[in-house]
């Protein structure tokens, strides 16, 4: 990592407009970690375009620096910065001849390609916030209350609130710190991991309506049908699959929700330490050992049953280990 900080820094001192961009279908921690980078860059007096292709969830509009996302790449940038995204086609950019090189990648996703000129990639972290909390000072980078607040909200989201097994006591470190920085957890917490939308709530209704479990797996739908019944605006589950993943006796969920053009989209949730990435990455996704996803081209019927398959195959030893 040494030597590539050293490379990022060189990057950032020679650059005067930067664009920095996330994963499509954005979670919190890379909304967080896009603002936090974003912001620290601006107080550094360097520019910084935070941008999502897909745009940015309405739960994180109270994050400092949210109103300046854009939906598109600036014409005028000279750095490309990736956040949390482990491979280069999740950023949602056009392929082709003139996609843009993406000159720096930070990222915590053991599935990362390194598909940057430079990559500050560390698996053991907890998230892509936590990864930032330690990079930015190495980069000559200010820790202000506002890149606090939006390290902290990453933070939350991917561990949902210090809840997954890949949250360290130095995880629970930088959280207080970024307290001490002047982060309200409080507020964070509630706005990242309580509060739903009236909507989102009745789309969670459709799909546990169809809930179904069978020797530690559980799983449901959610149709394009339903979002058009209910108003939902996204194409994802409204986080229900973390809701899911708390079910007694699962130790792995799946959600599988309809996308337009005959695709699905799969997430898994884990417990257990079985490790449904490398279901993921059968997929042609990726993701961490206990919470990966995938878009599948294919009929939901066809892609519901593979997955299913595929799943219960991983479960399998450890059914039998306990017989």
């Amino acid at each position: 990592m040494k030597s590539e900080i050293r490379r990022a820094r060189a990057l950032l001192a020679r650059a005067i407009s930067v664009a920095v961009v996330s994963h499509v279908r954005p979670d919190g921690d890379a909304v967080g970690s896009l603002l936090a980078f974003s912001l620290s860059l601006e107080h550094a007096g360097i520019h910084a375009t935070p941008v999502l292709m897909d745009g940015l969830p309405s739960r994180f509009r109270f994050l400092p620096g949210a109103d300046r996302i854009l939906r598109a790449l600036p014409e005028d940038h000279d750095l490309l910065v990736a956040l949390d995204c482990a491979d280069a086609e999740r950023l949602g950019i056009q392929p082709g001849p003139e996609r843009p090189h993406v000159d720096l990648n930070i990222d915590h996703h053991a599935t990362n390609t390194h598909f940057a000129a430079v990559n500050l990639v560390e698996p053991a972290a907890a998230a892509t916030a936590e990864v930032l909390h330690g990079v930015l000072p190495q980069l000559r980078l200010p820790r202000t209350r506002d890149v606090a607040l939006n390290l902290l909200a990453g933070l939350l989201a991917d561990t949902i609130g210090f809840r997954t097994a890949s949250v360290t006591a130095k995880t629970l470190r930088i959280a207080a710190e970024l307290m001490d920085w002047g982060a309200p957890m409080a507020q964070v917490y509630q706005s990242v991991l309580g509060l739903q939308s009236f909507v989102s709530a009745r789309y969670w209704g459709t799909g546990l309506s169809r809930l179904a479990m069978d020797d530690g797996l559980v799983w449901t739908t959610l149709l394009q049908a339903d979002r058009e019944k209910v108003g939902y605006a996204g194409f994802d589950d409204a986080d229900l699959i973390n809701l899911l993943s708390n079910i007694e006796g699962a130790r792995v969920a799946v959600v599988f929700v309809e996308q337009p053009g005959q695709r699905v989209k799969v997430s898994w949730r884990s417990r257990d330490g079985l490790d449904v990435s490398s279901l993921a990455i059968q997929f042609g996704g990726g993701g961490h050992e206990p919470a990966a996803g995938a878009m599948i081209e294919g009929k939901l019927e066809v892609v519901q049953d593979d997955v299913l398959s595929a799943t219960r195959a991983l479960l399998v030893p450890t059914l039998e280990a306990e017989r």
